[in-house]
């Protein structure tokens, strides 16, 4: 048997990771109009920093927010440290926006199947991206999204609206591909919001997917994202919902850092979130 089957057919276990990376274009440094993007030193020696992490802690599902597509240096940073054991699935926000999505996919333990790109042409310039994956010989249906940050009062109605479309393209991609009762589902992402009280959290558990991290811990993470106002956010989540795999951890990068304050962490703007699944029937 090919050595590579062998382990696709008898792993256990898989990790999945959400992180906002910061995109250069975002990053604010001696003012609004100073960004981190018109110094290559600079950005590059942060994602190489990032890269590094994440090459150190084996993740076999990585999904990343604020891929920056602007300058071809950013993608061939990533591709050239990651792509031989990572196929890389992206997609651009509309609107000509610099940033986006990436899926990055442990070539060895998971079977792609299909890549779908979601595209809501909205105000907010929104997207999805969902990778129809096989791991286990079982269908597991992996989402990255990143939700528009509610300044104001019709941006949280605006969030809504973007994960319920989501969430029904996802629905009818289940019922096109008739995989209804027999698929997991993993949704990870920046959905730019605290837990408490949101309708896009309510609408989540009302299709009965949970949170990792609340699995493990028994409470959502306070802070994973510290704004460029200061604030200090929980944002960042890994729902499931899966009748083959359960979550047996879930925790924030860094490592050990208090989830209730923002510690030194120059990485990005966001703290990472990691979740390991098990076969349910492992003990």
């Amino acid at each position: 048997m090919n050595l590579s089957v062998f382990f696709l057919i008898f792993r256990r276990t898989f990790s999945v990771c959400t992180f906002n990376i910061l995109s250069p274009c975002y990053k604010r440094l001696s003012s609004e109009y100073d960004r981190e993007s018109a110094y290559e030193s600079l950005w590059q020696a942060r994602h190489l920093s990032i890269i590094q992490l994440l090459q150190s802690l084996n993740i076999n599902l990585i999904c990343l927010q604020e891929f920056w597509f602007r300058n071809p240096a950013f993608s061939h940073l990533y591709h050239s440290n990651l792509s031989s054991k990572y196929s890389f699935h992206t997609l651009r926000r509309t609107g000509s926006l610099d940033d986006g999505l990436a899926i990055l996919v442990d070539k060895q333990n998971f079977k792609i199947i299909n890549q779908c790109d979601f595209k809501l042409h909205d105000i907010g310039h929104r997207i999805g991206l969902l990778l129809h994956l096989e791991f286990n010989a079982k269908p597991l249906l992996l989402f990255n999204v990143h939700l528009t940050f509610p300044h104001y009062r019709f941006e949280r109605r605006l969030r809504l609206r973007q994960m319920k479309k989501f969430l029904d393209w996802i629905d009818d991609y289940q019922t096109t591909h008739q995989l209804q009762e027999q698929c997991s589902i993993i949704l990870c992402g920046d959905y730019n919001s605290p837990y408490a009280n949101d309708p896009v959290y309510q609408l989540i558990n009302r299709k009965t997917f949970q949170s990792t991290y609340r699995l493990i811990h028994g409470y959502e993470p306070f802070v994973t994202h510290l704004t460029h106002r200061k604030d200090q956010l929980g944002t960042d989540f890994i729902f499931y919902k899966s009748k083959y795999f359960r979550p047996i951890s879930s925790e924030l990068l860094p490592k050990d850092c208090n989830h209730l304050i923002w510690n030194n962490w120059e990485l990005s703007d966001h703290r990472a979130i990691v979740t390991t699944f098990a076969n349910h029937s492992d003990k």
